[in-house]
């Protein structure tokens, strides 16, 4: 009889071992206390940002429960909801975090422009760059800043300017991106941010040729030199972007034609390809290297290209000025005077077209370069952003609408200034066309004519854009000169 009792009691404590949520009340009902253990919500702290928040919300104490709601949504990652929420947390003392976390809520949701707005407001403005929550943003934000800018553009305004300069000084990788966008153009400025960018960041291009234009211009080719062996080789080494590496063969001829060495010059020039944009410039660029040099049969050979019909609606005036001058210097005194005609001719159509476009309010950019193709970017961003009102996207698009027009008229205005050096360079050779002829008048009779009239040169002043309408300038007679003045000419005889 002990032995069955016990056999019972042991069979019970099995049972009760295998499902020990369920219990038998007085009644001989069930009592389930599975649902009465509380599960503790799993946390998913996957960021830097998320943990500093974590661990300032829970360094100060107890809150209201609707900023624990919203902190909460913000470690789920809801980050549209997180940001719907914000207006109603109020407490004072989650100020910082508030701030703080609105900005990563913005960049999380891919709100770039508020975002970026409201970063530089907030870092000029505070020691916000310094704090916790500030290093933590920068760790997840500075890895892909420069890209962050340039897919969505970035468009810097004066004020903008003004906040970035305050916090030249902080260390930030994000910060450091705005700056370098924010140097661009900025002449020697342009150095001081290149180290500070990663070695693959895009910028730092940029930033150089603003740097080698600087350099060029005030005559340093030694600094120019140091840019280009310390960053723009290395870069290029692992560049297959032939406009890139065109735009390097340009500044290298470029920068040896300033330092005196014509035939190395000329090997860069050479090594731009057909197909590449800068080509054209390249060939005009290498014509003065070749006059220079006095290589007169290379020079009236590449000649023979770039005056070809195909090439006028091109807009290289100096080709037909060094064609002048080449055959000016070889007293080909035909050639000399088709080329000034034809410089007339087709440079003319091109000061009525820069004219136009230069009052025009919707002139087209010659050239859709770095600085416009990021404002339109910006423009694309800005119009399907949410957090924008409607009246402050069309004062933001009016405004870089202006900035692009100022770009595209200075593009037309550079342009002017190449044609009016070119009117301006062709006084000259018109003047020693004039002085050669002389000297062929003193060193021999040509037939039909007894003197070489001299009238104005120049009809135009202050090297404004004009030209005759026609296109001889001198009577036909002054130009008939035959193979034997031509070998004196280039035999020297002729002074």
């Amino acid at each position: 009889m002990k032995k069955i009792v016990a056999s019972f009691i042991i069979f019970s404590s099995l049972n009760v071992l295998a499902d020990s949520s369920s219990l038998q009340n007085q009644a001989g009902s069930d009592i389930d206390l599975s649902s009465k253990i509380l599960v503790q919500k799993q946390l998913n702290l996957d960021n830097p940002f998320v943990i500093q928040l974590y661990s300032a919300w829970k360094v100060l104490g107890p809150v209201e429960l609707i900023s624990n709601q919203w902190i909460e949504l913000i470690l789920d990652k809801q980050y549209e909801k997180a940001l719907a929420l914000l207006p109603t947390i109020k407490e004072p003392k989650l100020i910082a975090i508030k701030q703080a976390s609105e900005l990563y809520l913005m960049y999380q949701a891919g709100h770039v422009q508020p975002f970026l707005n409201g970063w530089i407001e907030l870092s000029s403005s505070t020691n916000f760059l310094q704090t916790e929550l500030g290093l933590a943003l920068d760790q997840i934000v500075g890895t892909k800043s420069t890209q962050l800018l340039m897919e969505n553009g970035f468009y810097i305004t004066p004020d903008i300017s003004a906040k970035l300069a305050k916090i030249a000084a902080v260390p930030s990788k994000f910060n450091y991106s705005l700056q370098a966008f924010n140097a661009l153009r900025t002449r020697e400025n342009a150095l001081v941010w290149i180290g500070k960018l990663d070695e693959s960041d895009p910028l730092r291009m940029q930033l150089a040729q603003t740097a080698l234009l600087h350099f060029a211009k005030a005559g340093k080719l030694g600094a120019s030199g140091k840019i280009i062996k310390g960053i723009v080789e290395p870069i290029l080494n692992k560049s297959s972007n032939e406009e890139e590496l065109s735009l390097y063969f340009m500044t290298l001829g470029r920068l040896l034609y300033q330092a005196g060495a014509m035939s190395e010059s000329k090997k860069y020039y050479d090594l731009i390809p057909q197909s590449s944009s800068y080509f054209l410039k390249a060939r005009t660029e290498a014509l003065w290297a070749h006059l220079k040099e006095k290589d007169y049969a290379r020079t009236k050979g590449e000649l023979a290209t770039l005056e070809l019909s195909i090439f006028d609606d091109k807009f290289h005036p100096e080709a037909y000025l060094v064609s002048a001058m080449t055959n000016v210097m070889l007293c080909q005194f035909n050639e000399s005077r088709a080329a000034i005609n034809r410089f007339i001719e087709v440079n003319k159509k091109w000061a009525r077209e820069i004219d136009k476009n230069l009052k025009d309010p919707k002139a087209l950019a010659i050239t859709n370069n770095f600085f416009i193709a990021n404002q339109e970017r910006a423009k694309a961003s800005i119009r399907k952003e949410k957090l924008i009102s409607e009246t402050k996207k069309q004062e933001l698009l009016a405004s870089i609408d202006e900035s692009i027009k100022r770009e595209i008229s200075s593009q037309w205005q550079n342009r002017k200034t190449m044609l009016e050096s070119a009117l301006y360079k062709m006084k000259f050779v018109k003047i020693e066309l004039i002085s050669r002829m002389r000297a062929v008048e003193m060193h021999m009779k040509i037939a039909g004519s007894d003197e070489v009239t001299r009238q104005n040169a120049a009809p135009a002043r202050k090297n404004q854009m004009s030209f005759p309408r026609k296109g001889a300038l001198w009577g036909d007679e002054l130009f008939q000169m035959s193979a034997t003045i031509v070998n004196k000419c280039i035999r020297g005889e002729l002074k």
